[in-house]
C-alpha cells in the first residue's frame, strides 16, 4: 500500500499569514500596554501636553509682556495711565519617531499550526525602545536620526535648556557628606533654591523640585548625619525637613549631564506654564504589512515636540556636585 503524502492542515498563503498576524496584534498590543517602565522618568519630571491633534506639524504659542505702572490720581486729573501689551508668536516643530517588529511566515505558520499565540517579546521590546527614546528626548533634548546617524535636536530637554542658568559648584558634596558637614550640604541646596527664587525670578517663581544624580541621592539617603548618638536621621531626611515643599528625585542621566561630563543638580519649578513636553501622539501600533510575502512587519510610531522652556529663569543647573 502506497504511503500518502502528508497534507498541510493550515493555509500557508501569505494572505492567511497576514490575517493571522492581524488577529494576534490586538492581543499583543494589550499585553504591551500593561508593561510598566519605572526606569524612564520623563513622565514624572516633565509636565506633558497632548492637547494638539495627532498629525500637527507645528505647535504655536503666544508670549505676552505687559508694561504699566499705577500713579497717584488727583481729584481733577484726567491723565489716566494705561498698560501696554506686546504679544509675540512662537512655533515649535513636531517630529515623528518610528520603530517596529517583524515575524517570518515560518514563525506565523508554526504558531497557527499549533494553535498558540505568537511571542509578544518583540512588541514589548519596541515599547521599551520607544520609552527609552522618549526619555532621551524629553530629558536630554535629542535622539539619533537614522537618516544620517547623527543626533537630531528635538526640543530643548529638561536637563539641557539653552537659556537655563548654569553654575559650577566649588565644593564636592561627596567629601562634605564624608566629613559629616550637614550645614555645608544644606548650603548647596539652599543656594540652588535661591538661584531660582531670588536671583533669577525676583521671588516670582518658587522652585518645586530638586533632581540629582542617582549616586548622590543614594549617598544622601543611606548616610546618617551623626552615628555617635545612634541617630537614624539621614542627610536626605535632613534636607527634606528643611525644604518641606520641595520634591527630591534622582535620575541616572544626571551622572554625566554637566559640563565636561560632570554630575548635574537640576532645580526647577515643575509647572506646564514653565516648561511643557509636547506629547502630541503617544505610541501607536499600525496595521501589519508585508513587502515580500515572507517577512511581516508591524510598525509603531509616535509624535513629539520634546520640551519647550517657556520660562527658563524658573530653573537652574549646578554642575560638578
Amino acid at each position: 500500500m502506497k504511503n500518502r503524502a502528508r497534507m498541510s492542515t493550515f493555509d500557508t498563503d501569505p494572505t492567511a499569514a497576514l490575517s493571522f498576524l492581524t488577529q494576534q496584534a490586538a492581543y499583543i498590543e494589550s499585553e504591551v500596554y500593561r508593561q510598566q517602565y519605572p526606569q524612564y522618568k520623563y513622565t514624572q519630571l516633565v509636565p506633558l501636553d497632548n492637547s494638539a491633534p495627532d498629525w500637527t506639524q507645528v505647535v504655536g504659542f503666544r508670549s505676552v509682556n505687559s508694561r504699566g505702572e499705577m500713579k497717584l490720581f488727583g481729584p481733577k486729573s484726567t491723565d489716566v495711565p494705561t498698560v501696554e501689551i506686546a504679544a509675540t508668536m512662537g512655533y515649535h516643530e513636531i517630529q515623528t519617531g518610528a520603530l517596529g517588529y517583524e515575524y517570518s511566515i515560518e514563525e506565523l505558520g508554526y504558531a497557527q499550526l499549533n494553535g498558540i499565540n505568537i511571542d509578544n517579546e518583540r512588541a514589548i521590546a519596541v515599547r521599551d525602545g520607544v520609552e527609552k527614546g522618549m526619555n532621551q528626548i524629553y530629558l536630554q533634548g535629542g535622539l539619533i536620526s537614522t537618516a544620517n546617524g547623527k543626533t537630531k535636536t528635538v526640543g530643548e530637554g529638561l536637563y539641557t535648556g539653552a537659556n537655563v542658568s548654569q553654575s559650577s559648584l566649588g565644593t564636592n558634596i561627596v567629601a562634605l557628606v564624608a566629613a559629616g558637614d550637614a550645614q555645608a550640604v544644606l548650603n548647596i541646596f539652599s543656594n540652588a533654591y535661591n538661584q531660582v527664587f531670588i536671583t533669577n525670578t525676583s521671588t516670582v517663581h518658587m522652585p518645586t523640585d530638586f533632581v540629582m544624580p542617582a549616586s548622590i541621592y543614594q549617598l544622601l539617603q543611606r548616610t546618617l548625619i551623626n552615628t555617635g548618638n545612634a541617630s537614624n536621621f539621614t542627610f536626605l531626611m535632613f534636607l527634606q525637613a528643611n525644604f518641606p515643599n520641595m520634591t527630591f528625585d534622582w535620575d541616572i542621566l544626571l551622572e554625566k549631564a554637566g559640563k565636561s561630563g560632570t554630575t548635574r543638580l537640576v532645580t526647577y519649578k515643575k509647572d506646564i506654564r514653565i516648561l511643557k513636553g509636547h506629547d502630541v501622539m503617544p505610541l501607536r501600533f499600525l496595521a501589519p504589512a508585508t513587502a515580500d510575502n515572507v517577512n511581516f512587519k508591524v510598525p509603531a510610531i509616535c509624535r513629539t515636540g520634546g520640551v519647550e522652556w517657556r520660562v527658563p529663569k524658573a530653573a537652574a543647573y549646578f554642575d560638578n556636585l
